[in-house]
Formats: structure tokens, C-alpha cells, sequence
């Protein structure tokens, strides 16, 4: 048992949940304005009002072109100042763009060359992987970008051997489509198509391509086309020991798949999922945190200000759950499978 002093349940002193959030992004604004170290202040404050731990912050999954597009080198010399607080992935500025653009299965070596390139660099800068990568990214609000590539794309599976060869990890956004079907009503066409294709097979074969990479499939428990369910949770763990999810507590398009009923409650399917794979699961928040020099409105200020809930949600996931297996998700496998050190 886990339900040792430190342990991740609430304590009678402060009634907060102790976890690590392995998906963080910030918006620090573009040109003069750009100020990373106030969206570090907001993520610093959240972090002690709410018993975070440590936060891995990432750059979302970028498209050229994108209005705001940065990359891990904008804030990594910033976190680098809190080292027991932050560490980072990048790629999601840099690698991201390359993939998308490359949209078709055949790759030149110059492109390879250069993508390689790059996410060597990335690790020698001291990330700890890549991140945030995508294959299926759905467009939610204006200015967010669809995406779409096959998930066994030569570039994943280049990325692939790169981090099973340096031992690093991947967070990869995947938005999962087990059959064909229709967009539904809620999503804007476009620039989402209005028919999606199935894509798992593909998911599958990056997964089998090298067992040394570690794949962390974000945003687990908030599905949003309904295909991600318990059992096909289950199916991929026993099939795929390289597979990891990370719990993203927000709610999503299916409540049906999500761990918390309505009465902030766990389904007993997700509770024996978390009992049955107690090492597979991290929590994932997908918080934005804003600099206030960044004026107007798009997708991360939209985004960010759901964040106060996502973390109010994940502290009654956590504080639900055993205390064994509250520990092992909220703080044990993060600090294990990321390599954290206080």
C-alpha cells in the first residue's frame, strides 16, 4: 500500500490532492510582447493552489503558418530557472509542421535528414521527448488547426526510433476513429472534413514499430468522437506494453467514456481498467496558462480558461480513487516513466 505520508489523497491539513500534470501548455504572446515568465507565474500560482507537484510543459501540435506558432525554445530557458517544478518536450513547433507538410508516405532524405536533425536537438537541449505530436488533431474553435496524417507516417516512425534509441517519449495527440463515420453536428466542416476515415490499423503498426519507444496517448477519458472506449482501452494495453495514457479529467464529446459519472463518481469499468493496469496511467491535464500580454482571444486564452475546472475535477478523480492506485497515477508512474528528479 501507497497511503504513506505524502501519498496523493487529501490530507486533513490542507484537503488538497498532491499529482503531476505531464501536459501543460503556455501562451506567452508574439514580437515586443512575448512574456513566458508571467504564464509561468499564472502555472506557479495554480501549482500551489492546487498541490501540483511538477507541471511537463509542451508546445502544442503546430501547423506552418499558424498565428502564434512557437516552439520548445521559447520558454525552456525560463522553466530551466524552477528545475524541481517544470521539465518540458518540444517538436510540437518544430517536428509537428514538418510531419503535416509532409502529408503524403513518400519522404526525401533531405527531409529526414533535417527532421532527425532536429529532434536530436530537442534532446540535447534537455527534453525529455516530443511533444505534443499529433496524427488526428480536430479542430475545435477558429484558429485551431485540423490535422491529419497516417499514424505510421515515415516520419512517426522515424520519430519512434529516435526515442527508443534515447530512451525518450512521445505525448501524441490521436483522435481516434475505429470506423467510418460522419463529423458530428458540433464540429465546424471545414476545416474538419465531414467524413472520417478509420485510422487505428495505423495507430497499431506505430505502436509495434519499436517497443522501445514509450507512446503516451493524450487526452484518455475525454473522448470526443466516441470511439475510445473502456474495452478498446483494455485491447491496446494487453496488446501494446509500450502504451501509456495520460487522464485528461475535462469532459469530453462522450460522457459514456469518460472515468467520472455525473455525480463525480468512478465507473467501476474505469476502476478495474486503473486496478488492472495500475502502471500505464498518468494524469494529463491539457492546462493553458496565459501571459496578460497576450491580447484578444484564440484558442489557448479560450482554453485556458477551463483550466480551473479540469484541475477541480482531477483532484475528485484522484481523491475517489484507492490510495494505492491514487498514488501511482497522480505522482509514482509520472516520476518513473518521465525520469523526474525533485
Amino acid at each position: 500500500m501507497f497511503a504513506t505520508q505524502g501519498a496523493s489523497q487529501p490530507t486533513q491539513a490542507t484537503g488538497r490532492v498532491e499529482w503531476i500534470d505531464i501536459h501543460v501548455h503556455l501562451v506567452g504572446g508574439r514580437g515586443s510582447l512575448q512574456d513566458y515568465q508571467a504564464a509561468i507565474r499564472g502555472a506557479l500560482g495554480a501549482m500551489e493552489e492546487s498541490g501540483i507537484r511538477k507541471m511537463v510543459v509542451m508546445p502544442p501540435p503546430q501547423i506552418y503558418g499558424n498565428p502564434g506558432n512557437h516552439e520548445y525554445d521559447s520558454f525552456a530557458e525560463v522553466l530551466k530557472r524552477y528545475p524541481t517544478r517544470f521539465a518540458f518536450l518540444g517538436g510540437g513547433g518544430s517536428l509537428n509542421p514538418m510531419l503535416q507538410a509532409a502529408n503524403g508516405t513518400e519522404v526525401s532524405n533531405d527531409l529526414r535528414r533535417e527532421f532527425e536533425d532536429k529532434a536530436n536537438e530537442i534532446l540535447q537541449r534537455g527534453a525529455l521527448g516530443f511533444g505534443e505530436i499529433t496524427a488526428h488533431h480536430l479542430s475545435h474553435v477558429p484558429g485551431h488547426p485540423y490535422e491529419s496524417v497516417a499514424a505510421d507516417h515515415p516520419l512517426l516512425l522515424l520519430l519512434v526510433d529516435i526515442a527508443g534509441r534515447n530512451n525518450a517519449l512521445i505525448d501524441f495527440h490521436f483522435d481516434l476513429v475505429t470506423e467510418e463515420m460522419k463529423a458530428p453536428e458540433w464540429l465546424s466542416s471545414p476545416p474538419n472534413p465531414r467524413l472520417f476515415r478509420p485510422n487505428l490499423a495505423a495507430f497499431e503498426r506505430l505502436l509495434e514499430h519499436n517497443r522501445k519507444a514509450k507512446i503516451v496517448w493524450a487526452h484518455a477519458g475525454s473522448d470526443m468522437l466516441g470511439n475510445w472506449t473502456i474495452e478498446l482501452s483494455r485491447r491496446l494495453l494487453v496488446r501494446h506494453p509500450n502504451l501509456y495514457m495520460s487522464l485528461r479529467l475535462a469532459p469530453g464529446r462522450a460522457p459514456q467514456n469518460h472515468p467520472l459519472s455525473r455525480d463525480n463518481e468512478i465507473r467501476p469499468g474505469w476502476l478495474q481498467l486503473l486496478r488492472d493496469f495500475p502502471d500505464r496511467f498518468v494524469i494529463g491535464g491539457d492546462q493553458f496558462f496565459v501571459s496578460p500580454s497576450v491580447r484578444g482571444g484564440g484558442p489557448g486564452v479560450e482554453f485556458s480558461q477551463r483550466a480551473p475546472m479540469n484541475r477541480e475535477r482531477t483532484r475528485v478523480f484522484l481523491a475517489a480513487l484507492p490510495a494505492d492506485l491514487s498514488r501511482k497515477i497522480a505522482l509514482e508512474n509520472a516520476i518513473r516513466l518521465y525520469r523526474l528528479k525533485d
